[in-house]
């Protein structure tokens, strides 16, 4: 089979969640791997157990981008988590379920996006919605000697659309690259030969202090040629760190890690 068609093969398989989060997906390199490879690799594909923070931004994600996936979210029916809770867990096959009344939080939060009298997210949905985007498209493709994966939000025909739900909208810009959005900005624009601009949304319900009328923050973030070389410098190290590492040449065992600094 040639390579193309092959690649072609496999990133329909990438559609899949099971197959991109699953073993198809540990055949390549994710920003997720990124993260682990700079800092820690002694759990460079350890599964990341569910939580709260995380099942809420997916289901927001499915909320807003793939609503027919939100109607089958699961969660559980009570005030706390108690025995009965671990019960549900057990006979639903789940390691971690959110609350009903999480759920309604994360739903009023998207339902507010997408108010259509929304002046604040008026903008933000017209890229998202109007202009033939196309939404959790996965992408892969080989940099520096290894094949990469990537799963865009959104894809138009200008850029890549990344949401990202935060505790603290205002702080984001000042520590985006904490969160390693400077290398998955970086292997996305790679992936895809498309900027990528980054849709935040507050997770914090206010209220205007002038006005009788609830709101969430909101932000977009553009990426500036610095932010992706720091994203680059990012990926290089790790490269380098799963060649000598992980790879069928490597050269150095993960077990003789040893953590070294000086306190000061």
């Amino acid at each position: 089979m040639p390579k193309s068609q092959h690649i072609k093969k496999e990133i329909e398989k990438l559609r899949n969640d099971d197959y991109y989060y699953g073993e198809g997906g540990k055949k390549y390199i994710s920003n997720s791997d990124v993260k682990n490879l700079l800092v820690e690799l002694g759990q460079f594909r350890v599964p990341v157990k569910e939580n709260e923070n995380l099942a809420k931004g997916r289901l927001f994600h499915q909320l807003l981008l793939e609503p027919h996936k939100a109607k089958s979210f699961p969660f559980f029916d009570g005030n706390i988590r108690n025995s009965t809770y671990k019960a549900f867990l057990e006979e639903n096959n789940l390691e971690f379920a959110l609350k009903k009344t999480e759920v309604e939080e994360v739903k009023e939060m998207a339902e507010w996006f997408m108010d259509k009298s929304n002046p604040k997210t008026k903008k933000l949905r017209e890229y998202m919605f109007e202009f033939g985007a196309k939404y959790e498209e996965p992408m892969i493709k080989e940099l520096h000697g290894h094949l990469f994966k990537g799963k865009a939000d959104v894809v138009t025909d200008e850029f890549i659309i990344d949401v990202k739900t935060s505790a603290n909208v205002f702080k984001l810009q000042y520590t985006a690259s904490d969160y390693s959005f400077d290398s998955q900005a970086y292997i996305y624009q790679q992936l895809f030969n498309l900027p990528v601009v980054f849709f935040a949304i507050g997770k914090t319900k206010k209220r205007y202090g002038t006005l009788d009328e609830d709101y969430y923050d909101v932000a977009i973030f553009n990426t500036s040629p610095e932010f992706l070389k720091k994203g680059r410098a990012k990926v290089e190290i790790a490269v380098q760190h799963y060649n000598d590492y992980f790879s069928k040449n490597k050269t150095k065992s993960i077990r003789d890690i040893v953590l070294k600094g000086v306190l000061t």
